[in-house]
């Protein structure tokens, strides 16, 4: 490695870029600090300067914009975010799906890819016009196709598209993002264990300016729908400090055909910018991951009400995705009217799978086989997908 990364000088850096230096709430400086550890030990970045450094870099400009934008806008801190539902279930078992039809029902929403990418407007940038921070985001999602072209065949991107969260969770450094990128796999381990309701309510504060910019541009405030795996694999506890009553929409889907595409994706991302990666060590790292991420899950539902909890099964899904949206939107407690299955028709017919590439993989690439999965994963299973 030619290069050390260090979290003050990161932080002074994103201080120098922005011209403002109020970090406000500095709680994140103790999973800053261990992330930056992980991935100067472990990363094994060809640039880490140029890569983790840049991405750490501004997550935390944007940490100081968030504290300025209130600053300037404090009648912001009055927006009241209302969750509609979080999507919650593991990776590749059609949550990308339900995320998108329910947030196509015209008395909800869902944030926008460039919102996530660029959630705070830019310098100089007329407040009902963020076309800049579009632009933006379409160039990032064209340099990312460019530099992982397999991409698009795993995960849909798209800048004018809805997108998870766990994006905006990312300047909280607490985030299953990072070890998806690069091979940390203590830091995984540990921010699964940590007290996530800070980071949550960071991204609370994420969401009123958001929140707030939309209704400057005269769009209604409508409920949300959240959606991140991060919440089985670590932050559900803090989800729930949160918006405690939050209807939680669990999607099932055998692991055998999920765990082996995860690791997958996340070689894609992995093994053109690291020189310690090992597909080998891929396995073994996400089978533990979701293995104690399903099982952190167990212990959380069993302390909930009846009801809070929607399960979706991945076959449900692809075989009936309207009637699967007519379903959820009866669970929480909305109309299926004529106009919300027009909708669930229309997202279906513009989110055809055939207009994607195939994704390959093998599961042996990362050190797995279809009956150890069978086994290690034979508990949730035997609860969610047996008749």
């Amino acid at each position: 490695m030619t290069s050390q990364l260090d979290p003050k000088a990161l932080m002074q850096q994103a201080c120098d870029d922005t011209g403002v230096s109020d970090y406000g709430d500095r709680w994140f400086e103790a999973p800053l600090a261990r992330l930056v550890e992980e991935v100067n030990r472990d990363a094994g970045l060809v640039s880490p300067a140029s890569s983790a450094g840049v991405r750490i870099s501004s997550a935390l400009a944007d940490r100081l914009k968030l504290v300025q934008y209130f600053k300037d806008h404090p009648e912001a801190a009055d927006e009241k975010v209302d969750l509609a539902c979080a999507i919650i279930g593991l990776p590749r078992t059609g949550s990308t799906m339900v995320h998108r039809l329910l947030g196509a029902v015209p008395g909800l929403t869902a944030l926008w890819w460039w919102e996530t990418a660029f959630p705070l407007p830019f310098p100089g940038e007329v407040p009902d016009n963020p076309a800049p921070r579009q632009q933006a985001a379409q160039q990032m999602v064209d340099w990312l196709l460019n530099e992982w072209p397999d991409f698009e065949s795993i995960d849909p991107m798209d800048a004018m598209a809805i997108n998870e969260e766990v994006v905006l969770l990312d300047r909280t450094f607490l985030s299953t993002t990072y070890d998806s990128m690069m091979p940390i796999h203590d830091y995984g381990y540990w921010q699964a264990e940590q007290d996530h309701e800070p980071a949550i309510r960071d991204l609370y504060r994420f969401m009123q300016a958001i929140q707030h910019q939309r209704a400057g541009r005269g769009e209604p405030r409508r409920p949300w729908v959240f959606k991140t795996p991060h919440y089985v694999l670590g932050a559900l506890g803090g989800l729930l400090k949160v918006w405690p009553d939050v209807k939680l929409v669990m999607t099932h889907r055998h692991v055998g055909e999920v765990l082996p595409s995860y690791c997958s994706m996340c070689a894609s991302l992995s093994v053109g910018s690291s020189a310690t990666y090992r597909k080998e060590l891929e396995g073994a790292h996400w089978s533990k991951r979701f293995r104690d991420g399903l099982e952190r899950l167990e212990v959380i539902r069993a302390t909930l009400p009846p009801g809070q909890v929607i399960d979706v099964r991945y076959e449900e899904t692809v075989r009936d995705p309207v009637g699967t949206g007519e379903r959820l939107l009866s669970a929480l407690g909305l109309p299926v009217d004529t106009a919300n299955r027009a909708a669930l028709e229309q997202c279906v017919a513009d989110n055809a799978r055939e207009a994607r590439p195939r994704h390959k993989y093998s599961a042996a690439d990362f050190g797995l086989t279809a009956d150890g999965i069978t086994e290690q994963f034979a508990f949730y299973h035997q609860r969610y997908l047996t008749d």
